[in-house]
């Protein structure tokens, strides 16, 4: 019984120090954020992507809030029909503390490029999605690439994303973007 209660505390004591030995550290973002200028995106709601089932085997509509300052809010839904009323909620609660659903995103002619962190249990690691823009209310990621502690992969994808127009929008403030 006492070398149970050994092992326990050398458990509890190695997981305690990981982000002090920096084990647990999270990515940083590889895109800087921008002001965006342009008017190849509509920026006064939100992009929703087609179901994914990427979230415990759980189908959720991805959604991304993209802001003029080139900051974006990335959450999801299981109910289409609750993804305005879902995101407007957003709007009177704080995201401010919660690092994985904020990210950059940018713009160059018809590219776009978004850049996230993601859950994880150590340290978040860092998604970043590029495609192309079809029209103002319509846009394609093509490609994925994610880094973490592990290294980076890099894989095709075909995610189409589609607008539609937000009264309110959640504020883009947070505590890991500036």
């Amino acid at each position: 019984m006492k070398t149970m209660y050994i092992l326990l505390i050398a458990i509890l004591t190695s997981c305690s120090t990981c982000k002090k030995m920096n084990i647990c550290k999270d990515e940083k973002l590889t895109l800087n954020r921008i002001e965006f200028i342009g008017t190849q995106l509509r920026i006064d709601g939100f992009y929703y992507g087609n179901p994914d089932t990427a979230w415990n085997n759980i189908i959720r509509f991805e959604t991304f809030v993209l802001y003029r300052n080139g900051i974006l809010y990335q959450t999801g839904s299981e109910e289409f029909d609750k993804l305005e009323s879902y995101i407007e909620s957003l709007a009177k609660t704080s995201g401010q503390n919660t690092k994985y659903v904020w990210g950059v995103f940018s713009i160059e002619n018809s590219t776009v490029k978004i850049e996230h962190w993601l859950p994880a249990q150590c340290g978040y690691p860092v998604i970043l999605r590029s495609g192309e823009i079809l029209n103002d209310t319509t846009f394609v990621l093509r490609k994925i690439v994610r880094k973490d502690s592990q290294g980076t992969t890099e894989k095709d994808i075909n995610q189409t994303f589609y607008f539609r127009h937000l009264s309110t929008k959640p504020d883009s403030t947070n505590n890991f973007i500036k």
